[in-house]
């Protein structure tokens, strides 16, 4: 792999007479392609096999780039334009696309950005597979990793780029919302362009980030981070709760609708429980006949979930719980459904 310096890239570019410009195979170290105060067209640009190491590209506008197969390392991508750019099968790590536009016929085929920061990225027709972020060198989004989020923003800092570093343990602390946003914008993009089963992957994973940014120890930690900052804070510890209660248990029951499987479940242990319960009281069945009782108890609780009982019923606590019985079965039957309807729909 053959070396370049800043100055003789700076002779490749000035040399170039409306061709391609060749960095086939090439290594690069802290080269500024693009400028921080205004838009630098870069048009036929050939980094295939390349290694681009502390690459700036901010504000840059690629046009008709080749990426396939290259390295790039710790690269700033804030505010970039891309527009038929390959990136197939290229490795990237730590690299920064904070609102760049990744617009059409831009391709990540057989690519790894899951060590890079896309947080208020735009999807705008890029061609950016779901094996990008879930299958590569680490699965997920960098926010999701506190160890490799904060090295994150310990390079931005010792490069004088981003936030002030005081403010470092405040992006730490908001993380997962900030994941989860990125996470809602994949979603949109894919359910735009018909990938529906990848929109509900990204879906399930974004409210199940939103639910863990409202977990009490989060809530206060960052509230914590955003007084001693003088940042405004929100929401309050009780609201947090609530929100948390609500989606941790949506997320248990049904995977935030994406899982027909965990509806079927909970179906099965709220029948059981309240057979158990049945069964103890001696409601159904003769007393001292264990397996009758059992048989008959499970039985009562499957037609109370179905509200189909047909028996008349004398206990006035009975009565109450096989109306909740009832109304609990009625209410997971139909998140059945819908939860069966999204993975129709996503088939």
């Amino acid at each position: 792999m053959k070396r370049l310096s800043a100055a003789q890239v700076e002779e490749r570019l000035t040399a170039r007479q409306n061709d391609w410009v060749d960095f086939v195979g090439c290594e690069l170290e802290a080269v500024n392609f693009g400028n921080p105060h205004y838009a630098t067209l870069l048009e036929r640009f050939d980094f295939r096999d390349a290694r681009l190491f502390r690459c700036t590209f901010t504000n840059a506008q690629l046009r008709d780039a080749k990426f396939q197969q290259a390295e790039l390392i710790d690269c700033d991508l804030r505010y970039a334009e891309f527009e038929r750019v390959s990136f197939k099968r290229a490795r990237l790590k730590g690299c920064d696309f904070y609102r760049a536009r990744l617009g059409m016929n831009t391709v990540f085929e057989a690519s790894d950005i899951s060590a890079c920061s896309l947080h208020l990225a735009v999807f705008d027709g890029v061609a950016l597979p779901r094996g990008a972020i879930e299958e590569g060198f680490k699965s997920g989004l960098l926010q999701e990793r506190e160890e490799d989020f904060a090295a994150f923003h310990a390079d931005l800092a010792a490069r004088g780029r981003g936030d002030d570093p005081i403010r470092t343990p405040l992006h730490l602390s908001r993380r997962h919302r900030e994941a989860a946003d990125i996470y809602r914008a994949l979603s949109a993009h894919w359910s735009a362009k018909g990938s529906t089963r990848d929109a509900g992957w990204a879906y399930y994973h974004a409210r199940r980030l939103e639910t863990r940014a409202v977990r009490p120890d989060q809530v206060w930690r960052r509230r914590r981070i955003e007084r001693e900052l003088d940042t405004p804070t929100r929401p309050g510890l009780f609201r947090a709760t609530l929100r948390w209660l609500l989606g941790t248990s949506a997320d248990l029951v049904a995977g935030f609708g994406e899982s027909p499987l965990r509806v079927m479940v909970t179906l099965l242990v709220v029948m059981l429980a309240f057979a158990g319960l049945y069964a103890a009281t001696g409601v159904a069945g003769a007393q001292g006949e264990t397996l009758n009782t059992l048989n008959d108890a499970l039985l009562f609780s499957a037609q109370a979930m179905t509200a189909s009982l047909d028996a008349e019923l004398s206990s006035r606590w009975l009565k109450w719980a096989t109306t909740l019985e009832t109304t609990l079965g009625i209410t997971l039957l139909g998140l059945l459904g819908f939860c069966l309807g999204n993975r129709l729909r996503n088939a």
